[in-house]
């Protein structure tokens, strides 16, 4: 364990740190088993330092059924055997710490696995002490469920088991019961969960769902609406604010640790109150505004609402508050599928990178980000791991689907996308592991490996690493204010980051297009095609210029 004080973790490193995520189930495999490690990412961290990243958040790592990917907790306190033991996570936050790379856990709180000893004890006893560590429903008179609530998932968010007479409630997977907040005894056995893992010299959490902690305890029908609709609602927990400070207070401060909120649901005016330095509760929110593109009245990306998202986030959440900006997760499709061009996928890859990197807000990158990874052809359902796309598969064929429909819609929504093996060489497995890898490897990543990108000049993650040490050598790129200077352009995204006296703009051509854009003049320092200057921006180009 280490013996680092907490006070090693200055004060608002947060804002001034890149954070890259790491999805282990998939990243580096060390024993030849297929499944991705923690020794596997000890071996790899030279990768995440050399990037540049501040910090490594780590999706879950505790022991769990997998059902969810590890998001089905079943103890808070335990090593998945699949990625290692304690010993191995103490190694991690050592090694990681000898290369001043900080570690950010991933923990779900809004619910437990229910092979969790808690679930397993209120099902053997419904009415005892741990019954009321989940919440329970009878359903109504006619058998249906509690209320109309639906799963994220789909299907009914109520699953009552075989003899009992009550139903737990699940916003995901049936496996998934959601844990009841309004339980002291439940939020003080999640407060020293994560003191645990604090005093072990983690840095933080990122806090699943955890702006769905609190329901309103009569828990009333929701009206028609879509997922987004249903998040909002949720999200406005009467007992949220009372929640979130006193986590802070009793699990967070006196570790210097920072509390990093999911956050579906909150708009960038609600956030502004979760993340006021005046009354803290969360360092930041990690929202998804930005995750798809805005459509318009066509169907297409609508660049300028795009872009408005940022300026409101920026405005939101205050001078004082604190903001991430966030394109790319293990929950999503690839960033360049999504607002790129895998035709032009330098190009880009590399003006998406800019994109995230020069806001004034934590960018977090996504394993993979730094390499331009594309989708995978998945061709058949038996690919697929992701339980969301599984069930998507499985309603649509009870809608009336044929199979071919089912999967294509299973196949565009997969987060499967996003968790395949990480293409370190072009050689077996990608060089993930020595073994069959869990999940199938992706042909079209294999040239993208980052051996052979680390000794291109001209590779997307080259201008990774020129990006970030851009971003850390000057605080203009992390404390200076944000203004969009062209907000009604429909083709480029040109913003100025003002600090004192000091201006640098940032120029982005968000189509695969070339786009004109008049630009006041500047000291260009870094651009992902040659510097050609006027007023031509080429296809996905980047440019920055400095004061």
């Amino acid at each position: 364990m280490s013996s680092s004080p907490p006070s090693s973790f200055a004060p608002g490193w947060e804002r001034r740190a890149v954070f890259y995520q790491v999805y282990p189930k998939s990243f580096a495999d060390a024993d030849g088993d297929g499944i991705g490690d923690i020794k596997g990412l000890i071996s790899k961290l030279d990768h995440i330092a050399d990037l540049g990243a501040d910090a490594l958040w780590l999706c879950p790592i505790f022991a769990s059924p997998m059902i969810d990917q590890g998001y089905d907790m079943a103890d808070y306190t335990a090593v998945n055997q699949a990625f290692g033991t304690l010993d191995d996570v103490d190694g991690l936050i050592e090694e990681a710490r000898r290369r001043d790379v900080k570690i950010v856990l991933d923990i779900a709180l809004n619910h437990s696995s229910t092979a969790h000893p808690w679930f397993q004890e209120a099902l053997a006893d419904p009415y005892g002490p741990y019954g009321d560590y989940y919440i329970w429903r009878k359903p109504k008179a006619d058998g249906s469920a509690p209320n109309n609530w639906p799963s994220v998932f789909g299907g009914p968010a109520w699953t009552q088991p075989d003899g009992h007479e009550r139903a737990y409630l699940h916003l995901f997977d049936k496996s998934q019961a959601d844990l009841n907040w309004e339980n002291l005894k439940v939020r003080q056995e999640i407060y020293a969960a994560i003191r645990f893992w604090l005093k072990r010299g983690i840095a933080g959490f990122r806090l699943d769902v955890v702006t769905m902690v609190s329901k309103h305890p009569a828990l009333p029908d929701l009206p028609t609406g879509g997922l987004m609709d249903r998040y909002k609602i949720w999200a406005q927990g009467p007992r949220l604010h009372a929640y979130l400070r006193e986590m802070r207070k009793e699990a967070f401060d006196p570790y210097g640790a920072i509390a990093i909120g999911e956050a579906p649901g909150l708009t960038a005016e609600t956030a502004a109150a979760v993340v006021d330095p005046a009354d803290p509760m969360l360092h930041m929110v990690y929202h998804f505004d930005l995750v798809e593109p805005q459509r318009d009245a066509a169907g297409d990306w609508d660049r300028a609402a795009f872009k408005q998202v940022f300026s409101d986030w920026d405005q939101g959440v205050g001078r004082e508050g604190w903001n991430s900006v966030v394109v790319s997760n293990h929950d999503l499709s690839r960033v360049v599928n999504r607002f790129g061009d895998p035709s032009l996928r330098r190009e880009s890859a590399t003006m998406l990178l800019a994109l995230v990197l020069m806001q004034r807000a934590t960018p977090f990158l996504y394993q993979g980000d730094e390499l331009g990874l594309v989708n995978t052809p998945f061709t058949d359902i038996a690919e697929l791991d992701d339980v969301w796309a599984k069930t998507t598969y499985r309603l649509a064929l009870e809608r009336g689907h044929d199979s071919a429909v089912a999967f294509a819609k299973a196949a565009a929504m997969t987060r499967d996308h996003a968790r395949t093996p990480f293409p370190w060489t072009d050689g077996s497995s990608h060089g993930f592991s020595a073994g069959r890898p869990w999940l199938r490897t992706n042909p079209l990543n294999a040239a993208l490996n980052a051996a052979a990108q680390a000794a291109d000049p001209d590779s997307v993650l080259a201008f990774a690493k020129r990006l970030i040490a851009l971003r850390r050598g000057d605080r203009l790129w992390t404390e200076g204010a944000f203004e969009d200077l062209c907000p009604d352009h429909p083709d480029v995204f040109v913003f100025a980051r003002m600090l004192a006296s000091r201006r640098g703009v940032v120029a982005l051509n968000l189509r695969g297009a070339e786009t004109h854009v008049r630009l006041a003049p500047g000291r260009p320092v870094l651009a992902n095609y040659p510097y050609a200057g006027g007023e031509l921006l080429r296809p996905w180009e980047a440019r920055i210029y400095a004061p």
